[in-house]
């Protein structure tokens, strides 16, 4: 009697296989199934940020949603304390790596809990 294995490794969710092979001499460009996911979080993220934007004039809402007061509140967090940790001229410097950072640490981390 065969023994049909049903039940999957449960390390098979994290493989990256690659869906589109890119490859130009030494580099490889494949486009894989992480690739694809980052990229339609991105995307939700950057359409939901500026969904707080008037079509008129591209600022922000005077009366802001929850959403938007949770957004300008992680923004303000992220710069105050990149400008306590740095202090002066540098922190505005250094600002947009921190939070370019932070912000792909969420999208990472809101992968992560959809696929448990």
């Amino acid at each position: 009697m065969k023994c049909l294995n049903i039940i999957a490794s449960p390390l098979e969710q994290f493989e990256i296989l690659p869906l589109i092979s890119l490859n130009f001499g030494l580099l490889d460009f494949s486009i894989t199934n992480q690739t694809i996911i980052l990229a339609l979080i991105s995307f939700i993220f950057v359409t939901y940020f500026l969904s707080f934007l008037k079509q008129s004039d591209n600022s922000l809402f005077i009366i802001p949603s929850r959403w938007q007061v949770i957004v300008e509140f992680v923004y303000s967090l992220v710069l105050n304390v990149v400008a306590e940790n740095i202090g002066g001229k540098k922190s505005e410097k250094f600002f947009p790596l921190v939070f370019y950072h932070i912000y792909l640490y969420l999208i990472y981390e809101f992968d992560r809990v959809g696929s448990i």
